[in-house]
């Protein structure tokens, strides 16, 4: 309603107001104090609703925000997810007509070959998969969509709960877990849910004891990109003992300057006058910057924790390991180590996860996830390694080692016959001569 031109019904414009640059909330949240790596996760001795994960109920949007943050710990993380079921995923069956038009649906229908490396990643970072599974009024399956893990919580009374986005929760509802045995209509929930130490409702990745190691890697980032937008980078300064009396005067200074800027004007003289010393402009270098080597200590603890909470040998991610040789062969061997402590076992769950949805689904077959191994192609074994480790050595240490073969032994390194009186050591042959 309008009196005398004022609009005295009109609604107030919303002001929206911003906090610091890119503070995103779920999954990108403003991270807080305190132990990243020991979420709290709620009593209950008397309470009500769904159990917080969490302080602030966001520890699994945590998990997922630092898998952006730390640029290594994704790195592993895709890393291992592609060591696991980068090969793909097939399901065995006994070669009849009927089974194999089942497997060829099944496959489609859940878009395998993207589908199970999205549950492999989950499964890595935060120990549980979740599925909607559709069924029609008879109990036939129908589809099924792939639920993030950290959009779902436990209830205090063994249920479960479900948001879109837990920092707001909205479109917050109780959902209908899947029942094994019984008659499932409409959309249910499928959940696998591994069992961590001390960890009775939610579990616990054990990579979380690096989550303070990765905010700091990708706060560190932050920090030199702040040092170098707002820090400023003069090649000299030059005082001048007195006011320029004129803007004329200011830009004669100024082109003066600039004549004598650039590579073709290296190594020329340079000469200021004045009425006296005390009048003569001087020219004052500028202290070097140092925020470059800002907690380089540092960047090396980051990288050895987040790999140590990986159970990864960092040398595999491509980072150089002081006292280690680096050849094929050291690589070969630690990444068949973590291939079998890491990679092998989630390839097993994958396989367990795949083969309870072929039953939930009503498939027959056996499911696999086809052998794949991210580093062999990449690997040649000699038997003889001698050359890679000389290689691999400094100039001062492989000369050494030179010294203690003999002549045959260094024309094989090269891929020369050998020759006669070639299996004596040289270096031994020139002290034992007469002069």
């Amino acid at each position: 309603m309008k009196i005398l031109g004022i609009n005295f019904g009109a609604s107030k414009p919303i002001i929206v107001k911003h906090g610091e640059p890119q503070a995103y909330n779920t999954p990108f949240l403003q991270v807080g104090k305190g132990n990243l790596s020991l979420p709290y996760i709620q009593s209950t001795v008397s309470g009500k609703g769904i159990i917080y994960f969490g302080q602030d109920n966001l520890y699994p949007q945590l998990l997922n925000q630092m898998y952006y943050t730390s640029p290594l710990h994704g790195a592993i993380i895709d890393y291992t997810v592609n060591a696991v079921i980068g090969g793909g995923v097939d399901i065995k069956t006994d070669g009849s007509v009927a089974q194999e038009v089942d497997k060829g649906v099944f496959l489609r229908k859940i878009k395998a070959k993207g589908l199970f490396p999205a549950l492999c990643r989950d499964y890595y970072m935060h120990r549980r998969v979740h599925f909607w599974l559709s069924f029609s009024d008879s109990g036939k399956f129908l589809k099924m969509k792939r639920v993030d893990p950290s959009k779902i919580r436990r209830r205090f009374d063994g249920g479960v709960e479900y948001s879109d986005d837990w920092s707001t929760q909205a479109n917050r509802r109780t959902v209908t877990e899947y029942s094994y045995g019984g008659k499932n209509v409409g959309d249910v929930l499928w959940s696998y849910w591994e069992e961590t130490p001390g960890m009775d409702y939610y579990p616990l990745p054990t990579y979380s004891s690096a989550m303070n190691w990765c905010f700091l890697d990708g706060e560190q980032s932050f920090l030199h990109k702040s040092n170098i937008q707002e820090s400023i980078f003069p090649s000299i300064f030059i005082r001048r003992p007195k006011r320029f009396g004129s803007k004329k005067e200011i830009e004669e200074f100024t082109d003066g300057l600039k004549a004598n800027k650039g590579a073709g004007n290296a190594g020329h003289i340079g000469v200021l006058t004045g009425d006296g010393f005390e009048n003569t402009p001087e020219v004052v270098a500028p202290p070097g910057s140092q925020n470059d080597n800002l907690f380089f200590q540092t960047s090396k603890s980051i990288q050895d924790n987040i790999c140590f909470a990986h159970q990864i040998n960092p040398s595999i991610m491509g980072i150089k390991v002081a006292g280690s040789l680096g050849n094929a062969q050291e690589l070969e061997m630690s990444y068949a180590v973590w291939e079998k402590n890491i990679v092998f076992p989630i390839r097993e769950v994958m396989e367990e996860i795949g083969g309870s949805l072929l039953q939930v689904c009503g498939v027959k077959g056996s499911f696999e996830v086809t052998a794949y191994k991210a580093f062999g192609d990449v690997v040649v074994s000699d038997e003889n390694n001698t050359g890679d480790l000389i290689n691999a050595m400094s100039p001062l240490l492989a000369n050494k080692v030179l010294e203690s073969l003999t002549l045959n032994e260094i024309r094989a390194l090269a891929g020369l016959p050998k020759v006669a009186d070639g299996d004596t050591i040289p270096s031994k042959q020139q002290n034992t001569q007469t002069p």
